[in-house]
């Protein structure tokens, strides 16, 4: 049945409800318009998107932004639940079952377990690489060193290369960014060995100290390309927004008493900031204070002698 007023307009206490049903569905598009801002919009001439800006920055800001962002809203939610502008009206919605909640974290833990599989996997293959890189150099210090032949230049150009890395090049790699000066002895070691005649007259020898230095090359190549390389930002949104809806669907489950609430999204929104923080800070395999270290190729150092 209609309730009108006098003047034909609806009753002022239908009028309230309408106006907190437009009010709550103007928050609700603004709220998925600024979440997709903050994850497509572009920044820099680079054309960087946010999520890289974020997963860029140091530990306790990374950490403190997902804290604020996650803290921020479990707070609105609790305060639409049992707040006195729409509060009743979300309070409407009680009679949800609380098995709802596990469908909505079902399909949250699926795809922050695909995620954190992309990035344990990106994370063992950049250690496996630098294992590789100063495997390989200290192969071919003991191969120049099991010729016989004078071996200094190769010993002086390994130092140079394994100084340049760990000095010049390991703290550039934060940023996915590469060393000129450990190109130039990248280059200076190849034209080393290649024009070396310590295997004279036997090619076998020859071709295995061009091979050895040749993986040398690989692996810095395929340990620079790991370091600027970030997981796809599509999956980083999905695992994020999943975590905003099981925020959502712990609120609906609870409608009932505003302790109840409290505590459940208190303790929900821990676990997500835990979990999400945990990929988060070992999604960069370079980035302090977790990164890989760059000790297998500084042991060169006290390998090979200072000649």
């Amino acid at each position: 049945m209609r309730v009108a007023t006098r003047d034909g307009g609806p009753a002022p206490a239908v009028r309230r409800l309408l106006e907190a049903r437009a009010r709550s569905t103007n928050t609700t598009i603004s709220g998925g318009l600024a979440t997709l801002f903050v994850c497509y919009c572009p920044i820099g001439l680079g054309g960087r998107i946010l999520i890289d800006a974020w997963l860029s920055l140091p530990l306790p800001a990374l950490i403190l932004i997902l804290v604020g962002f996650y803290g921020a809203s479990a707070l609105v939610l609790i305060r639409l639940s049992f707040g006195a502008a729409v509060g009743p009206w979300a309070r409407s919605f009680r009679g949800v079952v609380a098995p709802f909640v596990g469908a909505i974290v079902t399909i949250f833990s699926i795809l922050t377990g695909f995620l954190a599989s992309d990035v344990w996997d990106r994370n063992q293959r950049a250690a496996a690489t630098v294992r590789g890189e100063g495997a390989s150099l200290v192969s071919l210090h003991a191969l120049a060193a099991a010729l016989g032949a004078p071996h200094v230049a190769i010993d002086r150009a390994i130092r140079a290369y394994a100084i340049a890395v760990v000095d010049m090049e390991w703290p550039r790699m934060e940023n996915g960014e590469a060393s000129p000066e450990a190109e130039a002895a990248q280059d200076e070691l190849l034209q080393t060995v290649a024009q070396s005649d310590f295997a004279a007259g036997n090619a076998a020898l020859d071709r295995l100290l061009l091979d050895t230095v040749l993986k040398v090359r690989e692996a810095r190549g395929d340990r620079l390309a790991l370091s600027a390389d970030f997981s796809e930002n599509f999956k980083w949104t999905c695992v994020l927004l999943m975590a905003l809806m099981a925020q959502i669907s712990v609120a609906a489950v609870h409608l009932n008493e505003a302790p109840a609430q409290i505590a459940a999204i208190v303790i929900f929104t821990a676990s997500i900031v835990l979990v999400i923080g945990l990929i988060a800070t070992h999604e960069g395999p370079f980035q302090p204070p977790l990164g890989i270290s760059p000790a297998p190729i500084a042991k060169l150092l006290d390998i090979v002698p200072d000649s």
